[in-house]
């Protein structure tokens, strides 16, 4: 839930930007794209009742509007510091009345008030304080420890950080912390920063009560969100029930108390549900990235390749048997026997030759193709068309497919018809011969030599392994899928290769045996060299024996099937463990998924990536509804998110407990014993930070230039 709690909506000081003046069209825009659900006015030393009016109106339900001012503030021997106040929307008026009060007889462009006076007249009406801390200019840590005292709750008093980081250190630690847009130009309001209220807020009462901690309202906030009733068990004959959120719940405490064991229970009963879950285990992203490399999704088919896969070359070249030509000793008989019988050299058949047979090339592409569309129009089938095509175009695409179909089945019945007529002929010539030579006991010429039929078969067979060893020899195909990003690297990639054998490939890209593979194409190279030899019948029996022996029948043994990381310009990649982690938390956090499980991913990561880059995607996750579940010792983690739940587990001489809780009320509860509290934040700081000085540490950090003095405990 985006809020502004520092939103400047006219230019009140001479130096102050023109880009401050809002109308309340404008003012209702931008609001609205940067979808601001609690919008608070705070300009300099003044609040316009009827300007805040007329922008309460204009936004309506959109966005509640929440009166305020952001005063010049010093006390004697300080300096200058800002602080702004937000008072309850129902003292509106009586607000207004007091801040004019302020500054009777005051300069609003160079007159301060003093602390004092502000909490004396505007503590009434129900406000909180929000001043600058850590930026300028900034309240003293003196000053700040004043205003507490002097308002008497410290839950209505927040400080505003310089930085979005500053805030999280702070939050991190107890301190209430509010940052606001301070906006200096309309035009550009959506581009500022907003603060993000984990838990929506309704009004102004809640807001006080969400900071105050209190139990009662932060129950009733949760309580909106859904909810998975789960059973968890650290170990196994230990069960625990659960309510996971459909927002971020954290897993925490010592090492060795179960912490995985309950994400991966949690997996389980999931799952069983029927709901889409997707894991991450840090300590595992060695194995798990090599998984990512397996080639079981992907499918050896030549159509990737854009090739055929041969089928009917394979079956052509195991069948195929090698033509003699005409025995010579068929002529000589012919010869001795052909004036025998004068009646039959009368009958000028008995000396014809055969039609040659020049047409059954075509008939075989012709029938390739009649197959190939068929298996089109079948794909075609298959397919919605209505969604994507108007109905007439459907109609077209049909007739249109149709008319293909039986336009190849025409040419191939004519083709059937020549190839037939002349073989049918050539039975004819054959036949006659046969009957008149037993009838005349003589040898009838031969119809051939047999020499055509001899080279045509062996041309035939050269033809189709050329087509073959040419497909062998395709180029590759490849696609590819963005897997993440690593710094210094740009964005990696998986590419998916399809490639024929080659010298390049090696033995794990084949479901067969590359070494046959190999012998194969090596006798595919020998057979068509041999075409014209006396050795061919030999490289035809071992070509098919080898084939016989490993069952390869077609082009897609041939296919090989691999994984590669690649950078965006292709060339390849090997990540280190660590980056193998990143490409692997970053691949499950932008899956589609209903439910989250991530088991340790700050495992090889630097702090700072975790911060700056996973965090975020876990908390952009539960603002689509998605529940996120992780067990973690990392702080930025843990605490940033501000969980939902938090599951804290202890095991302490021998006993281990599991204690619930959250961070809007600061408590973890003992599942079995209510009465037994402990601070969220302070377990948090422990069991997450190392203690108190890591924080301070960081908080050094952070400042980036600010002051840096410490906070007392």
């Amino acid at each position: 839930m985006k809020v502004d709690f520092h939103c400047h909506t006219k230019k009140v000081k001479s130096g102050e930007s023109d880009g401050r003046n809002v109308s309340a069209d404008l003012f209702f825009e931008k609001i609205n794209d940067a979808d601001i659900k609690i919008a608070a006015i705070t300009n300099h030393n003044l609040f316009d009742y009827d300007q805040y009016l007329s922008l309460k109106e204009k936004v309506g339900n959109v966005c509640q509007v929440w009166p305020g001012v952001e005063l010049d503030l010093a006390s004697e021997g300080t300096k200058k510091f800002h602080l702004i106040v937000v008072a309850n929307p129902d003292n509106a008026i009586d607000f207004a009345i007091a801040v004019e009060k302020l500054f009777e007889n005051k300069n609003i462009e160079t007159d301060c008030v003093e602390i004092n006076e502000v909490c004396s007249r505007l503590n009434c009406y129900d406000v909180i304080y929000i001043c600058h801390f850590h930026k300028k200019p900034s309240i003293s840590e003196e000053e700040f420890k004043h205003l507490v005292d002097i308002v008497g709750d410290s839950s209505r008093v927040f400080g505003e950080p310089q930085d979005m980081r500053s805030l999280g250190v702070f939050t991190n630690h107890n301190y209430n912390m509010l940052i606001g847009s301070d906006v200096k130009d309309w035009s550009e309001y959506e581009t500022c920063t907003f603060a993000d209220l984990r838990l929506p807020i309704s009004n102004f009462s809640q807001l006080c009560l969400l900071a105050k901690r209190d139990r009662t309202v932060v129950n009733t906030l949760l309580s909106y969100k859904n909810t998975y009733d789960v059973i968890a068990k650290p170990y196994r004959d230990i069960e625990i029930e659960l309510k996971i959120y459909e927002e971020i719940n954290i897993i925490f405490g010592q090492k060795g108390t179960g912490k995985s064991e309950i994400l991966n229970s949690i997996y389980e009963d999931m799952i069983e549900k029927g709901i889409n879950c997707i894991k991450y285990c840090g300590s595992a992203r060695d194995d798990d990235f090599k998984k990512l490399l397996k080639t079981n999704d992907m499918n050896n088919s030549v159509l990737k390749i854009g090739i055929d896969d041969c089928s009917s070359e394979f079956r052509y070249i195991k069948n195929w048997v090698d033509i003699n030509p005409t025995n010579i000793k068929k002529y000589f008989d012919w010869f001795k026997t052909k004036d025998n019988v004068m009646n039959k050299s009368r009958m000028k058949i008995t000396e014809a030759g055969r039609i040659n047979d020049t047409d059954s090339g075509n008939y075989k592409d012709s029938t390739n193709d009649y197959s190939k569309c068929q298996s089109a129009i079948n794909s075609i089938s298959n397919i919605n068309i209505g969604e994507y095509l108007l109905h007439d175009e459907h109609e077209i695409l049909n007739n249109l497919l149709i008319k293909l179909e039986k336009q190849i089945n025409v040419k191939i019945k004519k083709e059937f018809s020549e190839i037939y007529k002349v073989k049918l002929a050539n039975f004819s010539i054959d036949k006659i011969k046969d009957i008149a030579d037993k009838n005349s006991n003589t040898v009838s010429k031969p119809s051939t030599t047999g020499f055509f039929e001899f080279a045509n078969n062996r041309l035939s067979l050269r033809k189709s392994v050329e087509k073959i060893v040419s497909f062998i020899e395709h180029e590759p195909h490849f696609e590819k899928e963005s897997i993440g990003d690593i710094e210094g690297k740009g964005e990696i990639f998986i590419q998916n290769r399809y490639r024929m054998l080659g010298a390049n490939s090696r033995a794990s890209e084949f479901k067969k045996n590359i070494t046959q593979l190999k012998k194969i194409s090596k006798l595919l190279v020998q057979i068509f060299d041999n075409a014209c030899t006396n050795n061919l019948t030999t490289n035809i029996k071992e070509f098919n024996d080898l084939c016989s022996e490993d069952s390869i029948s077609s082009l897609e043994y041939f296919i090989g099937l691999s994984k590669i990381v690649v950078l965006e310009d292709n060339s390849e990649y090997i990540p280190s463990n660590g980056e193998r982690g990143i490409l692997l938390l970053q691949k499950v956090l932008s899956s589609d998924a209903d439910a989250y499980f991530l088991d340790e991913p700050e495992l090889g990561m630097g702090n700072s990536y975790i911060d700056t880059n996973i965090r975020p995607k876990i908390v952009d996750l539960a603002k689509k509804h998605k529940t996120v579940i992780v067990a973690t010792h990392n702080a930025n983690i843990a605490v940033r998110t501000l969980p939902y739940l938090s599951i804290f587990r202890t095991h302490f001489c021998g006993e281990y407990k599991t204690y619930l809780g959250n961070p809007f009320n600061d408590l973890l509860v003992n599942i079995k014993d209510e009465n037994e509290v402990l601070g969220w934040t302070e377990e948090s700081i422990h069991t997450l930070e190392g203690g108190r000085a890591a924080f301070y540490e960081r908080k050094d950090i952070y400042e980036s230039g600010n002051n840096r003095s410490k906070f007392n405990n």
